[in-house]
């Protein structure tokens, strides 16, 4: 495993090398001068959605969701179709990130609003994500969790502050492929039987899966839950800045819209292998860690653990250089880095950039360092980001207009619902049991009205 993990490091170093020989200025560093290929940037989109919460997530879930774990991927695909008719508008009205978008659709006190509330979120998820590597580090090398930490975060911080974009648009699609190529391969050695499985042990292993909820649902997972997925976890991928970054690469609109409809596409057959891994998974039984870990060591022969292992690594650091990249970008911009009056000494801001990629990878890490159990808490950002931007960036891409102060409320009022809807404890009765859910829905609810009233004539 030592030596796979020491060429996969060296090859991203070649990589991020590479890269950052060709950045000249902060469009390159920011959006790879908005050249990238259609194939670059669905790779980048694959490789981001596959993250930590998506995969392992996801396989982890089986004995409570089995095969509807596969809607975690579906939903998301279904978020990329549905980005496709916006991303011509949001194409001509981004700039580098999410916050140019908001503003160019509202104004700057909505986008000051955006700027201070997504980076704080995201470096949550970047610590979150270093978490989740320096466990399975852990899982497949003799590292303590702080050397194990430590390494995770110098390694996508190192190759991100680099290249920038220009790094982790050809990291991404690496990654992306080794992704894909290491979920075939367990479910592929899982699906025939694994290396040292017997018969009767495989009978045993598929009568205990064939216990596990089916696809699409069952009692733990209704159309109703469906419906919050789609709400919280799917619109993020209509109106998520990760999304966004990815597409401002793009070098023209048909280039965007091909990319995003490449990654739907790819994911709709990934969601059903890991559907299938969250079935396979409730065979094993309880296990310690990460049970897609567990279903690698229980089926794969020892020689290919090393390939699965980087496989599983790069599904946390693909998610993790985007989020840093996108949170780091937002809080240059909040301090005017990479503006017009920057163009004329491109060292300066892209000095400052960097800087400031290492800042808030160095504060991540610290939180990595600090809150061992933070994954589970700190996804809820996704859900609180889904309540307050999901409906104002919609409604400013279907040329629809409001007052920037009632933008501005819509996007506190929505993540604050959302927020204590994830928060909130089950209270008596039926639809008390519910009480968080409602509070989810009426937060894309709120802060729509709260537009309505503010809306604005054309």
């Amino acid at each position: 495993m030592n030596i796979a993990l020491i060429i996969y490091l060296v090859v991203l170093a070649l990589i991020a090398m590479r890269s950052a020989r060709r950045v000249k200025d902060i469009p390159d560093f920011f959006v790879a001068r908005k050249g990238a290929s259609a194939k670059a940037v669905a790779g980048s989109l694959v490789a981001t959605i596959l993250g930590g919460s998506a995969v392992i997530g996801a396989v982890d879930s089986g004995m409570k969701l089995g095969g509807a774990a596969s809607w975690f991927m579906l939903t998301g695909a279904l978020g990329l179709i549905a980005l496709i008719p916006f991303a011509g508008r949001a194409y001509s009205h981004g700039k580098y990130a999410l916050p140019d978008l908001v503003e160019n659709l509202y104004g700057k006190g909505p986008r000051f609003v955006a700027s201070i509330v997504i980076p704080v979120a995201w470096t949550g998820i970047v610590a979150a994500q270093i978490i989740a590597a320096a466990k399975l580090l852990m899982t497949f090398t003799p590292m303590e969790y702080t050397t194990a930490a430590i390494v995770s975060a110098a390694v996508f911080t190192g190759y991100t502050l680099a290249g920038g974009q220009l790094s982790i648009l050809r990291t991404d699609f690496f990654q992306a492929c080794l992704i894909i190529a290491g979920l075939v391969l367990i479910a592929g050695f899982a699906l025939f039987g694994g290396a040292a499985a017997t018969s009767g042990a495989q009978l045993t292993a598929a009568t205990q899966a064939a216990s596990a909820p089916p696809f699409p649902f069952h009692a733990n997972f209704t159309p109703f839950d469906l419906f919050l997925l789609i709400l919280t976890y799917g619109t993020t991928y209509t109106a998520g800045p990760d999304i966004f970054s990815r597409m401002f690469c793009a070098k023209d609109v048909a280039t965007a819209k091909k990319a995003i409809a490449g990654a739907a596409c790819t994911l709709i057959p990934v969601a059903f292998v890991i559907g299938f891994l969250a079935v396979y998974g409730v065979s094993l039984g309880e296990v310690q860690g990460a049970r897609i870990t567990a279903i690698a060591n229980a089926v794969l022969p020892p020689a290919l653990l090393p390939l699965f292992a980087l496989a599983l690594l790069s599904v946390v650091l693909s998610s993790a250089d985007t989020t840093l990249l996108s949170s780091s970008v937002i809080i240059c911009r909040l301090f005017d880095m990479g503006n017009a009056a920057d163009r004329n000494s491109a060292k300066n801001p892209l000095a400052k950039a960097r800087i400031v990629i290492l800042l808030n990878g160095i504060v991540a890490l610290l939180l990595a360092l600090v809150f061992t159990d933070i994954i589970g808490t700190l996804l809820l950002a996704l859900a609180v980001y889904a309540g307050a931007f999901t409906v104002p960036v919609l409604w400013g891409l279907l040329g629809l207009k409001a007052k920037p102060k009632f933008v501005a409320s819509a996007i506190v009022a929505g993540g604050a619902l959302a927020l204590a809807g994830k928060l909130c404890p089950p209270l008596p009765g039926s639809l008390g049991a519910h009480t968080g859910d409602f509070l989810m829905v009426a937060a894309f609810i709120v802060n729509a009205i709260i537009l309505a009233f503010g809306r604005e004539k054309k």
